[in-house]
């Protein structure tokens, strides 16, 4: 039979005030000094992160190719070559109120096709004449690549996409106003 050692003087010490106190929406970290300044970043980074931005999306029947968000001053424009004259015309647009404004056309030559009338003003600078002031809106444009006009995408007057570099001629291509996060902005 075992006997049993009496324990004298046996005092049991309280550690719990060393600890930091455990929160009940963060059980997994102790909050120290800097935390709420961490936990402040954390917090205005996710609500950046999915803030809602709107811009230019250009996607196929399938998906989407680019996103471009909208910026003050915002313009953009779509090239080709006119399949008749066989000279360049730009169609200058912005986005207003959701929808596609189309604020003026560019081109070198009268031709089947081209604006014949003018709108709030119609001059010629450098060889191109400058129809200004269509502001005809347009939900969206549906527009095919074709062989001949190669069709391009000048944005901020340096940026220049030319759409046969990746598509089939004849690929569908749609222009409109989207609205995404910025996160998801981010991958276009």
């Amino acid at each position: 039979m075992m006997k049993r050692s009496k324990v004298k003087n046996f005092q049991v010490e309280d550690h719990s005030r060393d600890r930091a106190p455990i929160t009940g929406c963060l059980p997994l970290f102790y909050l120290k000094r800097g935390s709420p300044f961490i936990l402040l970043f954390v917090l205005i980074l996710s609500i950046f992160l999915v803030w809602p931005v709107k811009g230019l999306g250009i996607s196929t029947e399938d998906n989407l190719l680019f996103f471009f968000p909208k910026q003050e001053p915002y313009e953009f424009a779509i090239i080709y070559d006119h399949s008749v004259m066989r000279t360049e015309v730009k169609d200058v647009f912005t986005l207003e109120d959701g929808e596609i404004l189309l604020l003026r056309t560019e081109y070198e030559s009268f031709g089947a096709g081209l604006p014949s009338e003018a709108f709030e003003s119609f001059e010629k600078v450098d060889g191109r004449y400058i129809n200004d002031g269509i502001n005809q809106r347009l939900p969206e444009i549906r527009m095919r690549t074709g062989k001949t006009a190669d069709h391009r995408l000048l944005f901020n007057e340096n940026q220049e996409i030319y759409f046969n570099d990746f598509l089939v001629p004849g690929s569908l291509i749609v222009f409109e106003e989207k609205t995404m996060t910025t996160l998801e902005s981010l991958f276009y």
